[in-house]
């Protein structure tokens, strides 16, 4: 870390200790510093190989490709092969056990648009969690013939084991399917408790109104800003005790994809930008916070 990224640190060390409550806001940017990265080629050549052959490099190049131009086939192949990795084959990723040990003993509350579920399999209460992308451990109708969701993994097995590698699409018998209607499933990133888990966040914020409130936003870029980036810069004008500390860095690995931390001019004194990894910052936390441990 440069000084001034080190005194950041130093003062939300310290906000964070003084804080009544701490709002965490986790994007892409967090997972990817624990090692969970969809930009990653080498990955992407281990577990799409027929994909890397057709000229494709990661994971993100994949993103929204998979409904509007890929077939039904390709399109099961193709999920079920990344959910199995983020789901099964990438592991509980010990930063998030890092940063679960930070909030020890305080009022914490986290909102992510990460659908990985590493804040689950870390730990965390769910009921102190609001994935607010959803998850990928949910399958839905995409007929909408039912609000019910049903798990994803028994049936993206089945799929997996129904990919033709040759052509790298799913049989028709290995599409998960809707039980009730049989027409073609879906990821459903709204699970059915889905707005349970909106309204303890919408809670948690109405009830910091009158506290010292500690926003850390980690790892969230400008892919969906509605979801983290632009809410929090609201709830930190809006509440007179709040401070937002906003880590991030610039995508490297994939040209034209930037998630630096600028801060609006209208939060100055209120926000502070921390232009680097969030394992840094985390790490350094936690060895400040247990000196022991060092």
């Amino acid at each position: 870390m440069t000084t001034q990224q080190l005194e950041l640190t130093e003062k939300l060390f310290n906000e964070i200790n003084s804080a009544d409550r701490i709002l965490i806001g986790a994007g892409a940017g967090l997972s990817a510093s624990a090692g969970l990265s969809y930009l990653n080629e080498e990955v992407f050549k281990k577990y799409f190989p027929e994909m890397h052959a057709l000229g494709y490099h990661y994971q993100y190049e994949l993103v929204g490709m998979s409904d509007d131009d890929w077939s039904l086939g390709r399109k099961w192949a193709y999920w079920s092969t990344h959910i199995n990795y983020v789901r099964n084959i990438f592991p509980s990723a010990e930063l998030y056990h890092t940063l679960l040990s930070l909030l020890e003993g305080k009022d914490w509350f986290v909102v992510t648009s990460n659908a990985d579920r590493q804040f689950m399999r870390a730990g965390f209460p769910m009921e102190r969690v609001f994935e607010f992308q959803g998850s990928y451990d949910n399958l839905g109708c995409s007929k909408r013939c039912t609000r019910e969701t049903w798990l994803s993994l028994p049936p993206l097995a089945r799929a997996r084991e129904g990919i033709d590698r040759e052509t790298f699409e799913c049989v028709p018998d290995a599409i998960p399917r809707c039980p009730y209607c049989g027409e073609p499933a879906e990821v459903c990133f709204r699970p059915s408790n889905y707005k349970e888990g909106q309204q303890r966040y919408i809670d948690f914020v109405e009830g910091s109104e009158r506290k010292k409130l500690c926003m850390i936003e980690m790892g969230v870029g400008f892919n969906t800003p509605g979801v983290i980036r632009w809410p929090f810069e609201r709830i930190c004008y809006a509440i007179p005790g709040a401070k937002l500390f906003r880590i991030n860095k610039g995508y490297e690995e994939y040209v034209n994809h930037e998630g630096y931390p600028q801060i609006p001019k209208e939060l100055d004194g209120k926000a502070f930008s921390l232009n680097c990894d969030c394992a840094e910052v985390i790490n350094y936390l936690f060895d400040k916070q247990y000196p022991a441990n060092v």
